[in-house]
């Protein structure tokens, strides 16, 4: 069935309920007055357990997690729920002067419809003469890290969540305020995600050694937002964003990450042609996680329908729940070596590395679905909805805990 993308029908009502969902909000901070939707997860119990902050892209809006990116279904799957802030468009008159006229000569769309404060600089210099034609920081007047930090108290002060649960997701340029925000954001984060978004060239508070576990998705082969943070197009070389290899760097060594490790994705078979390779530097609490991707354009959304070898819901949807606090009773934190079952994701049928035991299966709630003794080293999961589990594997005097997508 298709969601409606029109606001006031944006996601589907709870049975009997006539309060639209997401709600639109305002709320005045510096000089503005400013917007923001407020999402509550479908069948939330007894009340969501974390708060997802969407970022949109450079001139994007925030209805676009709820019709272009589905991360409402990380909101219901995690029961979490989702604060979607809208950006301004630029305030300087002299920057929106200069960007149509290079809007004109390079064909680009620079039109400034909405942007972030993000530290996000860009520079045009025209290669023939290294003529500047462009060196502006994009909505430098305005504060979107105090905008941001009060509709995330308003949230938890109206549904009386919890602190420690707060996760911010950018888009593009949203990524890039969502980096911003972890360096100078004046409450702990779970997590940040960042979706082919980047570190701009004036980011601020680089030497305020903020740890955050980070999960950032960045095509090779982005035509807007380029992996080396620069790019030539007609004459003109645009730079943008620090290159990523430095981005990933700059958080390994805050986050103290370990030795990266590497692994083709191959979660679904692949008929895009596009591949994706993970690289995780881990930590028990600050790991820093990049999905390289090769052959995606910068809008492209990775779907298995699609018939990509990863899909950018399950992925973070992984990345939420392996950082949620605290974990369900008798979960303990994930930390294998190994897989514990395959395959994974899986349809009917999970195979274990041992033969027998007994496993305990758990929604991301904390709510135990099942406990079930397994022989011959596997066991039917027909009877799970399509979702994210955690198993908890008791075989011999060894306890095990890992995670499970079930298609």
């Amino acid at each position: 069935m298709k969601r409606y993308c029109i606001i006031t029908v944006l996601c589907l009502m709870a049975a009997g309920s006539t309060a639209a969902n997401p709600v639109r909000k305002t709320v005045r901070s510096g000089d503005f007055d400013r917007e923001y939707l407020v999402y509550t997860p479908e069948n939330s119990h007894p009340r969501p357990e974390g708060l997802i902050v969407c970022l949109h892209g450079f001139n994007g809006s925030m209805e676009d997690f709820f019709s272009n990116y589905p991360i409402y279904k990380v909101a219901d799957s995690l029961n979490c729920m989702i604060v979607a802030p809208q950006a301004l468009p630029e305030q300087s008159q002299s920057l929106i002067d200069k960007a149509t006229v290079i809007s004109i000569i390079t064909g680009n769309d620079l039109l400034l419809r909405s942007a972030w404060g993000c530290g996000l600089r860009v520079r045009a210099v025209l290669n023939l003469g290294h003529i500047a034609l462009l060196d502006e920081e994009l909505n430098r007047s305005v504060d979107d890290v105090e905008f941001i930090r009060l509709i995330i108290r308003q949230t938890l002060d109206e549904f009386a969540l919890e602190t420690e649960n707060i996760f911010l997701a950018g888009t593009s340029m949203g990524g890039y305020m969502a980096y911003q925000f972890a360096l100078k954001q004046p409450v702990k984060l779970a997590g940040i995600v960042s979706i082919v978004g980047s570190m701009g060239l004036n980011i601020q508070g680089m030497g305020n050694g903020m740890k955050v576990p980070v999960c950032d998705f960045h095509s090779l082969t982005d035509e807007v937002v380029p992996y080396t943070g620069s790019t030539d197009n007609s004459g003109t070389t645009v730079s943008l964003a620090l290159p990523k290899p430095e981005v990933l760097d700059y958080w390994v060594q805050t986050n103290g990450a370990g030795m990266p490790v590497e692994e083709e994705v191959r979660y679904y078979p692949s008929t895009s042609g596009i591949t994706v390779e993970k690289i995780t530097w881990p930590h028990p609490e600050y790991e820093v996680v990049h999905y390289r991707m090769n052959g995606s354009n910068h809008g492209y959304f990775f779907r298995k329908e699609a018939g990509d070898c990863m899909d950018y819901v399950e992925e973070i949807t992984k990345f939420v729940a392996a950082h949620v606090l605290p974990r369900p009773d008798g979960i303990e934190p994930v930390r294998e070596q190994e897989p514990a079952v395959y395959p994974n994701p899986a349809f009917n049928v999970i195979y274990f590395g041992v033969m027998d035991g007994d496993v305990s299966i758990y929604d991301f709630t904390g709510r135990k679905i099942r406990s079930a003794a397994f022989s011959a080293g596997l066991l039917d999961i027909s009877f799970l909805k399509p979702g994210m589990y955690l198993l908890r594997i008791q075989s011999g005097g060894t306890v095990r805990t890992t995670k499970l997508i079930k298609q």
